[in-house]
């Protein structure tokens, strides 16, 4: 049975609880209603979006975010704590979705967890991991 949206962010909260990260990337972010459970949950939350809309609102909700695709990220190597990219596959042609996943894994920390929804449907989220 396919998880929510809900259940899927509650698992990887208690996630990056449980490993004591206080830091996550929110790749496609839109309007920030994930980052804002983030940030009540204690984590740091940076969001990227392609959309100028969606970044005005998550930043007028107080949320750090900023115009950008998942590749090429404008972050260093190895950035953040963790990274939360639900939906962020979702239309890509297997290349581009290769490229952002690389990408994802650049701006990881070593061992961070990187929670990837497919765009199928499925039983929730796939949790990989930057290479450590």
């Amino acid at each position: 049975m396919a998880t929510t949206r809900t259940e899927q962010l509650d698992g990887f909260l208690a996630l990056l609880k449980a490993e004591g990260r206080h830091g996550v990337l929110g790749l496609d972010c839109g309007t920030g209603e994930d980052g804002l459970a983030f940030v009540r949950a204690g984590i740091h939350f940076t969001g990227v979006d392609p959309s100028e809309e969606n970044i005005h609102v998550a930043r007028a909700r107080g949320l750090s975010a900023s115009v950008a695709t998942g590749a090429p990220l404008p972050f260093a190597d190895g950035a953040f704590a963790a990274v939360w990219a639900v939906d962020a596959l979702a239309g890509l042609d297997p290349r581009a979705a290769d490229g952002v996943v690389r990408e994802l894994k650049r701006v990881a920390a070593l061992g961070a967890p990187i929670a990837v929804v497919l765009p199928e449907p499925g039983p929730g989220y796939t949790v990989l991991r930057s290479p450590g």
